[in-house]
């Protein structure tokens, strides 16, 4: 029996449309098809169809858009997004790393975007890419309560008014406590902390005076707050008066009575002279046939003074009078003062007698 060589048919070359879409390999009776990436093998196992990636993942092109390609697929990235250099996936841009992203002061990356931010005291404009100056003083009059707001580029300053002082950062006016910072502001009297001052609440007897601090004295006696009898001195004294009474009265100062000098012993007349008391003194009268101050009184000689006292007789100084000395044939009347007849005297001393 004769037998037969069988040779190997390429069915490769027979057939060129064979592995369509791949490279046919022939193989010892039979072929295979090796398809390329991208591709798989037909269920006839003679063809290599193109694998849709697309459809076959939700997750390619994340930020993208995926478009199939033969063998292969594309990304189309969402707008903030690049493609990767092999263009399968999407990666973020960072538009700050470009000319800062346009913004004036701080641009911020974010997935997909970016923002603009400014700086303390800025305010970003509606193009969102600009920064303007914030004025405080006028957004907020108050901002600086106990002062002047003073605005300057990105921040404002306070100029503190008498009775606060700036903050550290200079942007608040904190109140001094004017009753902690000096114990004796408020002498003879309690302080009281206020806004920006303080109130002085003084003792019985002391006022806060206008353009002064503290407590001052009151002069009880100028502004007649006193209770001083009319005829009493008044005399202040810290937070108080004094009264006494004046010479020629006496009592406690608020009740003076007249002294009565003339009674007590304590004038000065003359011996020959009459005390005569008057409300807060006394005056001297000279007694008749005496002449002065009353304090100094002289003996009048009424002889020198009328030549014509003691007719038909003579007439003699006496202190404080003068007596008639008379001739030979009269005689000194009852006063010693004139010179009578004899016989008119003695029908005069009859007449008394009976």
């Amino acid at each position: 029996m004769m037998m037969k060589n069988c040779m190997d048919i390429d069915e490769c070359e027979r057939n060129p449309l064979l592995c369509r879409g791949g490279t046919c390999v022939n193989t010892e009776g039979s072929f295979q098809c090796d398809c390329p990436l991208g591709h798989e093998l037909s269920s006839s196992q003679e063809e290599c169809f193109d694998v849709n990636e697309c459809s076959l993942s939700d997750t390619l092109c994340r930020n993208g858009k995926c478009v199939n390609m033969v063998g292969t697929y594309q990304c189309f990235c969402d707008s903030g997004y690049q493609p990767t250099p092999d263009r399968q996936g999407c990666t973020d841009i960072d538009e700050c790393m470009i000319m800062n992203g346009g913004c004036d002061t701080h641009c911020t990356n974010s997935e997909g975007s970016y923002e603009c931010s400014c700086s303390d005291g800025y305010a970003l404009m509606p193009d969102v890419r600009t920064c303007a100056d914030i004025d405080e003083c006028e957004n907020n009059p108050d901002i600086c309560d106990g002062g002047q707001c003073t605005n300057v580029p990105g921040e404002y300053r306070c100029l503190c008014y008498d009775g606060f002082m700036v903050s550290v950062d200079m942007k608040n006016c904190i109140d001094v406590n004017e009753c902690d910072l000096n114990s004796n502001i408020c002498m003879f009297g309690e302080c009281e902390n206020t806004k920006g001052s303080f109130i002085c609440h003084c003792q019985a007897g002391y006022s806060v005076k206008k353009g002064t601090t503290g407590c001052t004295d009151v002069n009880e006696c100028e502004t007649g707050a006193h209770n001083c009898d009319m005829h009493a001195s008044c005399v202040n004294v810290p937070g108080s008066f004094k009264c006494s009474c004046r010479e020629g009265w006496v009592g406690n100062g608020n009740k003076c009575i007249d002294l009565d000098e003339c009674s007590n012993g304590t004038q000065h007349c003359s011996a020959n002279a009459q005390c005569v008391n008057s409300p807060g003194s006394y005056h001297c009268a000279c007694a008749e046939g005496f002449t002065g101050d009353g304090f100094i009184c002289s003996d009048v000689d009424e002889c020198a003074e009328n030549i014509n006292l003691c007719e038909n007789g003579q007439c003699l100084n006496a202190p404080g009078a003068f007596r008639c000395e008379c001739e030979m044939g009269f005689v000194s009347a009852p006063d010693s003062r004139s010179c009578q007849g004899e016989l008119c005297c003695l029908s005069s001393v009859l007449g008394w007698l009976l």
